[in-house]
């Protein structure tokens, strides 16, 4: 995980770790820079999540933080942020996760727009296919027995998808997901995630499945290659009202370099109708490097990482 670093050093022994620096916050949790206690010298960091203090009797809130640490600590894959630990420590919950020396999504988005930049259109689409693998790999998640979890992910937006600077990008926090396939591990509340990037059905009210994830991760490359929102308004409400409406701004016009094929692809993962959409993350992944195939670049990690730098600077 990389959150933005605040400046504050510190030394908190907490529970099997040495806490060293607060690196972020959030609603539920503060998030720090730690070390293992024993880990060998040059081992690179993790991230300690703590609940919030003020949390702790909140047994929603318990259950929520408990949940994503549940459900990622089943996870592993090179496009999703790995969580090595969890459990209580000096009567605080806690996850220890892998730290990722980088930059999310929005931070390299708002950098552009500082710039007056939008991204590559190559790279956006590299972007959304490394982060579509990891999206993939979570859907299909199953247990040590073999059982789907039907894991939906709900906040598939910029600030959740991690590039490294060693160009790896990665999927990360689970905290308002919902594991459909598991008994009780669904989530309590209504609408989930950052309001530009809800689907149509949630807007409706409909239970969520896993075809939001696949609408967010559309808008997210949508928003990338047109430089601007997709949805905007001068309030909330209207903004859930196109939201539902599914109208969606022709691409093409917001950028006219964007290539037809391209468009076309969007035009259908942001289709109105479900069912009209693609069915799966690796339905829109493979469709995504057919056109890179046919129209675009691949890139190398490495690579990436040098387009990336020279397009911020």
């Amino acid at each position: 995980m990389t959150t933005a670093e605040a400046p504050a050093e510190l030394r908190e022994r907490f529970g099997p770790y040495t806490l060293v620096r607060k690196i972020g916050q959030g609603g539920m949790a503060e998030v720090f820079l730690a070390y293992r206690d024993g880990q060998q010298p040059n081992t690179p960091p993790v991230v300690v999540k703590r609940l919030h203090q003020e949390l702790e009797s909140n047994r929603d809130a318990v259950d929520l933080f408990l949940t994503e640490a549940d459900v990622t600590l089943l996870l592993e894959h090179p496009n999703v942020i790995r969580v090595h630990d969890s459990g209580e420590a000096n009567g605080r919950y806690y996850m220890a996760m892998e730290y990722v020396h980088g930059k999310d999504l929005g931070q390299i988005t708002d950098r552009l727009v500082q710039l007056g930049r939008r991204f590559d259109i190559d790279i956006a689409v590299h972007i959304a296919i490394e982060m579509l693998k990891g999206l993939d790999y979570v859907h299909q998640a199953k247990t040590v027995s073999g059982r789907a979890l039907g894991i939906v992910h709900r906040d598939v937006t910029p600030s959740n998808i991690y590039i490294s600077v060693t160009g790896q990008v990665k999927l990360g926090d689970f905290g308002v997901a919902k594991l459909v396939g598991v008994e009780g591990w669904t989530m309590a509340g209504s609408l989930k995630g950052k309001l530009g990037y809800l689907s149509p059905e949630q807007i409706a009210g409909e239970s969520p499945t896993q075809a939001i994830d696949l609408w967010s991760a559309s808008i997210v490359l949508f928003e990338m290659l047109a430089g601007e929102r997709a949805f905007v308004g001068e309030n909330e409400l209207e903004v859930m009202l196109r939201i539902k409406a599914a109208k969606v701004p022709n691409l093409r016009k917001l950028n006219p370099e964007v290539p037809k094929p391209l468009a076309k692809i969007l035009e259908k993962a942001l289709h109105k109708k479900e069912r009209k959409r693609f069915p799966t993350a690796r339905e829109l992944m493979d469709e995504l490097v057919v056109y890179r195939t046919k129209y675009g670049q691949t890139f190398s990690d490495a690579q990436l990482v040098q387009l990336l730098t020279q397009r911020l600077s």
